[in-house]
C-alpha cells in the first residue's frame, strides 16, 4: 500500500508538473479514428460473443496463431509476418480489451472468458490444428489454452511468458490498486506510456515516436483505459494466486522458451522455473534484447521460431540465465 501511495504522489507531482505542454489521456479516440489509421486491406473483423475482433490472416502454409501482450496489439507481430507468411497461414487479433478491437463485451477479464473467445475465434476461422505463440500476457494464455487443447496445439512458442507470482512492472501495479483505478479509468498520460515503451525494450534506441505513438493512441480508443484497468486488476488477482503456476508441468506439448536478458517487466531469472519445470522445454536467451524480443528482433526471432516449428532449436544462453 505504502508503495503505491508513492507512485501515485509522483505521478500526480509529474501530471500536474507537465499539464499544459504534455497529453494527459483524457481524451478518447473514436473507433472509426482508430480503425482509419491502424488497419489495412490484410484487417478482418468477426462478431465472437459480442466482440467485434479485428484481425488478420495472411500467407499459406501451416498455421502459426499469434498472442500479444499486455497493452500491446497485433502490430506487435508485424515483423514476424513479414518474415513467416511465405512459409505459414499467420492468425493475429488484437485480444479484446487492446488495440482495434476494444473492451470486452462482458466486462471481464478473465482466463476462462479469454480461453472462450479464443476458442470460438479459431473455430469461426476453422483453424483445426496449429502453431502457437504468445508474448507476456498472450503467453499466459497461450499455455493454458495448450493445456486445455493438446490436440490442437502442434507446437508451443512463448516469449516473456506471465507463469509465476511476481514484482508486477510498477505502472501496471499502479494502475490495478484500487485507490487509483478510478483515475486511471479516465486519464493515461502520454509519458507514462512512452516511457513503458522504453522499458519493454532491451535497447532503447529502438524506440521511436511511431511505436510509442501507436500504443498510446491504441491506449486512447474509446473504452481501452478502462478495459486497461480490468485486465490489470485480473492480472493482480492471478499474480496473488497460489495456483499461478501449477500446471504448468502438465503441459504436454512441445515448447519453446524465448527470453530476453533485458527483459524489466519478467526478469530472465524465470528461466529457470520453467526449466525445472518443465524439463523438456528448449529455450533462447537473448542478449540485449527486452520483453517484447519478437518486436525488437523479429528477424532472429522468427527465424528461430520457424526452425523450432519445422524441426528442432538448440538451446542458446538459457543455461546462464540469472
Amino acid at each position: 500500500m505504502r508503495r503505491a501511495v508513492t507512485y501515485g504522489i509522483l505521478v500526480l507531482s509529474l501530471i500536474i508538473l507537465y499539464t499544459g505542454c504534455t497529453a494527459l489521456g483524457v481524451k478518447n479516440l473514436k473507433l472509426e479514428e482508430v480503425k482509419k489509421k491502424y488497419t489495412d486491406s490484410h484487417s478482418r473483423f468477426v462478431n465472437i460473443d459480442g466482440n467485434i475482433i479485428h484481425y488478420k490472416d495472411e500467407g499459406t502454409g501451416p498455421t502459426l496463431v499469434l498472442v500479444h501482450g499486455v497493452c500491446a496489439s497485433l502490430h506487435t507481430w508485424d515483423g514476424w509476418t513479414g518474415e513467416l507468411k511465405g512459409k505459414y497461414r499467420v492468425i493475429r487479433m488484437d485480444l479484446p480489451g487492446f488495440g482495434v478491437t476494444g473492451p470486452v463485451a462482458n466486462g471481464q477479464y478473465t482466463l476462462d472468458n479469454y480461453m472462450g473467445i479464443m476458442e470460438k475465434f479459431l473455430k469461426a476461422l476453422d483453424v483445426k490444428d496449429f502453431y502457437m505463440a504468445g508474448n507476456s500476457l498472450g503467453g499466459y494464455i497461450s499455455w493454458n489454452f495448450a493445456l486445455r487443447h493438446p490436440d490442437q496445439v502442434k507446437k508451443l512458442i512463448l516469449i516473456d511468458p506471465v507463469g509465476y507470482r511476481q514484482d508486477m512492472p510498477w505502472l501496471l501495479s499502479l494502475a490495478s490498486h484500487p485507490v487509483f483505478r478510478p483515475m486511471v479509468r479516465h486519464m493515461m498520460p502520454r509519458f507514462l506510456l512512452y516511457n513503458a515503451v522504453k522499458q519493454v525494450y532491451g535497447d532503447k534506441s529502438k524506440v521511436n515516436r511511431t511505436i510509442q505513438d501507436r500504443y498510446f493512441e491504441l491506449a486512447m480508443r474509446e473504452g481501452n483505459k478502462k478495459a486497461y484497468v480490468g485486465v490489470f486488476a485480473a492480472m493482480r488477482e492471478m499474480n496473488h494466486s497460489k495456483n499461478l503456476s501449477t500446471e504448468i508441468k502438465n503441459i504436454k506439448v512441445p515448447t519453446l522458451l524465448m527470453w530476453g536478458r533485458k527483459d524489466e517487466w519478467i526478469p530472465v531469472k524465470y528461466v529457470k522455473n520453467w526449466q525445472k519445470d518443465l524439463p523438456g522445454i528448449s529455450s533462447i536467451v537473448y542478449e540485449g534484447a527486452g520483453h517484447t524480443p519478437m518486436e525488437e528482433i523479429p528477424v532472429k526471432t522468427a527465424g528461430d521460431a520457424s526452425r523450432f516449428c519445422l524441426g528442432s532449436v538448440k538451446d542458446s544462453g538459457a543455461g546462464a540465465a540469472k
